[in-house]
């Protein structure tokens, strides 16, 4: 798995603002790391909906929830090895299902291919407290769960990503994160206004294929008629 210091210096090099070779600074790193961590922000928020649960007591998260810790509440939230397959509830209901069809938790049992899947590459779970946050991707190729940021050991404060922390993504994907984040570099990089034409087609050959995702399983879409 890619650490955020290999995406980082991929980029630098994609650019030319980096010699093969070379090593970035101390500078250059910190700005490339404030920019990779601003385009996973972006790119969590682009990836849609989530469904929002509120718990007070211990949970075992779903994939793409949002759960929120109620104020004053002491609970641990588990991420999953395994989803339910089937969800009770249309999550673009906008709030209006009843509680009875609330998406069900996650488990830490295995997947049985039945009612329980493994979590899909790029799932994610988000949690909100009053004193610290978390946001995880699950990466299929380690089988785990990657954190963008997640709560410090006394619980409360929040960690963002360190150089040498895994870059939450799946290897395949490294390459075109690097590019992604050349771009997002280009704009505060002295002496840069454009890409070169190779790294321009390869941006946009990295866009179409965070966007499409073809090596992900997706659920079927059906029509709804009125």
């Amino acid at each position: 798995m890619p650490t955020c210091r290999t995406v980082i210096a991929d980029a630098l090099r994609a650019m030319k603002a980096l010699a093969p070779g070379d090593d970035p600074t101390v500078d250059e790193l910190n700005a490339g790391l404030g920019a990779f961590q601003a385009l996973f922000l972006e790119w969590h928020e682009c990836r849609g909906h989530m469904t929002d649960v509120d718990v007070s007591a211990d949970y075992v998260a779903g994939a793409d929830e949002r759960i929120r810790v109620q104020n004053d509440a002491t609970v641990n939230v588990t991420l999953p090895n395994a989803v339910p397959t089937l969800i009770t509830c249309d999550p673009y209901d906008y709030g209006f299902e009843a509680s009875a069809l609330t998406p069900p938790q996650g488990t830490t049992a295995s997947a049985d291919g039945i009612e329980w899947r493994q979590p899909r590459d790029g799932e994610r779970v988000e949690i909100v407290a009053a004193n610290a946050q978390a946001l995880y991707f699950y990466v299929a190729d380690l089988n785990n769960w990657a954190w963008v940021y997640k709560p410090a050991t006394n619980g409360l404060s929040t960690v963002n990503l360190g150089l040498d922390d895994p870059a939450p993504v799946n290897g395949r994907y490294a390459g075109h994160w690097s590019a992604r984040l050349a771009e997002r570099l280009i704009e505060i990089w002295p002496g840069m206004d454009e890409p070169s034409l190779a790294l321009a087609k390869r941006i946009a050959r990295a866009n179409f294929i965070l966007l499409a995702r073809p090596g992900v399983v997706r659920d079927p879409v059906r029509a709804d008629y009125f």
